[in-house]
């Protein structure tokens, strides 16, 4: 299979937003010359220069394409590492819902727990949990509809296990957070988007038919 590359859209635009915060505060910087004193004005000015060369420096350190589909599976990177998704540990991919509401993610309903968990890298994995802590509560919150059981599942557990291995510390945390989310959403892994909901769910048949083609031609 030739890999298939999906550029993501947090990295868009960095260039753009470097080059001009950095002419702008240049620009303010040789104003000093010809002014006597600096306003609140100049002063918020440069605040906001500064600012856009953070936010553009921060888009380009995010990774051009966030999803590659090849031989081997689903790659998904992240400026803290990245995680791979066989296709034989994949079941299907799709767009989860909250009730009405559409969440903004694609996300992976796995067939084989181990096979991910034991390639994910430990520092992806905390950042991914703290970026979907929203996500997590939002499950918590749903799977305690008479409100008495969130301080119970909002506790994090370092030991969780499967048929086949047992896992402490961060996997076990993630491990854990993916059986919650599934129990609630219907999908273990989620990664962020911010296309149309039309343009996800294409997406996500293009996911598992590329998933459908690799099955086969292994099996052949």
């Amino acid at each position: 299979m030739k890999p298939i590359q999906l550029e993501g859209s947090s990295s868009r635009g960095g260039a753009a937003v470097l080059l001009c915060s950095s002419t702008i505060l240049v620009t303010l910087l040789l104003s000093l010359i010809w002014i006597d004193q600096v306003s609140l004005l100049h002063a918020l000015a440069f605040v906001l220069a500064l600012l856009g060369i953070f936010a553009g420096w921060a888009k380009l350190s995010e990774p051009r394409y966030f999803l590659q589909l090849d031989s081997d599976g689903i790659r998904y990177f992240h400026r803290r590492g990245s995680w791979l998704l066989s296709w034989h540990c994949l079941q299907y991919s799709g767009v989860p819902q909250s009730g009405q509401t559409t969440l903004s993610y694609i996300a992976f309903k796995l067939g084989n727990y181990d096979a991910f968990l034991q390639q994910l890298p430990l520092r992806l994995a905390v950042r991914i949990m703290t970026e979907q802590r929203a996500l997590y509560l939002e499950a918590v919150r749903q799977g305690c509809s008479m409100g008495g059981c969130a301080s119970e599942l909002l506790t994090e557990t370092d030991k969780f296990s499967t048929r086949s291995t047992d896992y402490n510390g961060i996997k076990a945390a993630f491990g854990w957070r993916m059986q919650r989310l599934a129990d609630t959403f219907g999908y273990e892994l989620y990664v962020p988007v911010s296309s149309t909901q039309k343009h996800a769910e294409q997406l996500c048949r293009e996911i598992n038919q590329a998933r459908l083609q690799c099955i086969q031609n292994t099996a052949t």
